[in-house]
């Protein structure tokens, strides 16, 4: 049986594996359903203080553990439901802004395909293109509004009982472990795209 516990250790031996770190880790629970909710802010290596200027790309993890789940872990006999891991990508530009939405949203794509062409070469010649949202932050300075950042926003969803046949804990662990490989292989091409020659002043992470 899977337990809360068992998947956030996994994912936590996971993102550090393979060089990632959290920022933030927030737990919820809502009481009128019993739904608790988890998600974990993971970067790589990078300078500080984080600024618009020096801020890598990086990953909101999360996933909702329903009472259902809970229920199942306790030995009850009840179906399965669907256990959705989110993963929300995020890239903020403080220059090159006066490229074009299009141009970025396929330098996005691009990078993301890469990392899916190294891990899963099979699936990737059959995905679809990541949707990415582009948010443009303004500033006024009391006459006139200018385009302070970029942000980019792509998120996918993946069912973690679609993947995981076995249900054994052992390939668990190893399936979290290509999981946030690929996650950090994303960072990485995301990092070579958008903040090449010295990546803004931090190191990109190596998800081999």
């Amino acid at each position: 049986m899977l337990s809360y516990d068992d998947l956030v250790s996994g994912l936590e031996d996971a993102w550090l594996a393979v060089g990632l770190h959290e920022h933030a880790f927030i737990e919820s629970v809502i009481p009128t359903t019993h739904d608790r909710t988890c998600k974990i802010e993971l970067f790589p290596e990078h300078d500080e203080p984080l600024t618009n200027e020096n801020i890598p790309p990086w990953l909101e993890l999360g996933f909702t553990w329903s009472a259902v789940h809970q229920l199942i872990a306790e030995g009850r006999d009840l179906p399965s439901e669907p256990l959705d891991l989110t993963w929300s990508y995020t890239v903020t530009l403080a220059n090159a802004l006066d490229r074009s939405d299009a141009e970025l949203v396929r330098m996005f794509q691009r990078a993301v395909h890469g990392a899916f062409v190294r891990y899963y070469p099979a699936e990737a010649t059959e995905m679809e293109p990541v949707a990415v949202e582009v948010r443009r932050i303004y500033q006024s300075d009391g006459q006139k509004l200018t385009v302070d950042s970029i942000q980019m926003v792509s998120t996918t969803i993946s069912d973690l009982f679609e993947q995981w046949g076995d249900r054994d804990l052992a390939g668990l662990r190893m399936l979290l472990r290509i999981e946030l490989q690929l996650a950090s292989a994303i960072i990485a091409n995301l990092s070579d795209a958008f903040t090449p020659r010295g990546r803004g002043g931090y190191r990109s992470v190596d998800a081999a």
